[in-house]
């Protein structure tokens, strides 16, 4: 008896452990969008890029919440600080920094330009595609180089607030070029368009390589250890090897509804 009243001791003390340690986690709210496979309210764990920010912070303690938004909105309300802690995911960008702190980089991906078949589009500076129509989607950094020729006006851009309807324009002549991510363009072209239309569409060389991050709004309370904790996460999940398991499901179309 008296082992038996040990052994539910240790029982119930290693419960209450747990429901404590549960019970006082902190949870922060986080803005998010549609970017398929990344993120997506359709997509498992809302994509790959929200998974793994939830893993992250959940190793150090930190539960999240996605509220799912426009892009533009996801920026400005998670700027503000108040119901929102963060935003994910964004490349750099000096204006952003302004109002965010950068964790250390969620992954690292292509970008290219998409375009219909049979358009050559090659380059060896980028100002050299300064005679072609560019769509794009507001409040969206294409690197600083691109954006820099935007300001400019070297390049003709057209944005617009629903990016996926670039390639539909991309389709009917609309624009000459659409720059996105490459595994992102290519589960739009899946999802947004027919198969004839696919068909039409191919893409171009990398013109970049970018980190991206998740941006923690400087007027949310302890922001700067927030930061820390996710850079904290990250690299516990880095070593335990459950990083580069989602990055293999992600490969493998296991976020996919």
């Amino acid at each position: 008896m008296v082992i038996i009243s040990s052994i539910l001791k240790r029982i119930f003390l290693a419960f209450s452990i747990l429901t404590c340690a549960h019970a006082s986690a902190e949870t922060i709210k986080i803005s998010n969008g549609e970017w398929a496979p990344f993120t997506s309210q359709s997509y498992k764990h809302f994509g790959l890029a929200s998974h793994i920010v939830s893993e992250a912070f959940k190793a150090a303690g930190v539960d999240v919440e996605y509220v799912f938004y426009p892009w533009a909105r996801a920026l400005i309300d998670a700027k503000e600080g108040k119901e929102l802690a963060a935003t994910i995911v964004w490349t750099y960008s000096d204006e952003r920094a302004q109002d965010f702190l950068y964790t250390d980089p969620v992954f690292a991906l292509q970008s290219v330009f998409f375009h219909k078949k049979g358009k050559v589009v090659d380059w060896q500076n980028l100002s050299e595609l300064k005679d072609y129509k560019f769509g794009a989607a507001i409040s969206y950094s294409y690197g600083d180089e691109f954006n820099k020729l935007e300001e400019e006006g070297v390049f003709n851009v057209a944005r617009i607030a629903n990016d996926s309807n670039n390639l539909k324009k991309l389709v009917s002549g609309r624009i000459d070029l659409y720059p996105a991510e490459m595994l992102v363009g290519l589960e739009m072209i899946k999802n947004e368009l027919s198969p004839s239309e696919a068909e039409q569409i191919t893409y171009s060389k990398p013109y970049r390589e970018s980190d991206y991050f998740v941006l923690v709004s400087k007027k949310y309370p302890g922001s700067s250890e927030l930061v820390k904790k996710f850079n904290e996460g990250l690299a516990k999940i880095k070593e335990s090897g459950l990083y580069q398991k989602m990055m293999d499901d992600s490969i493998q179309g296991n976020y996919s509804p």
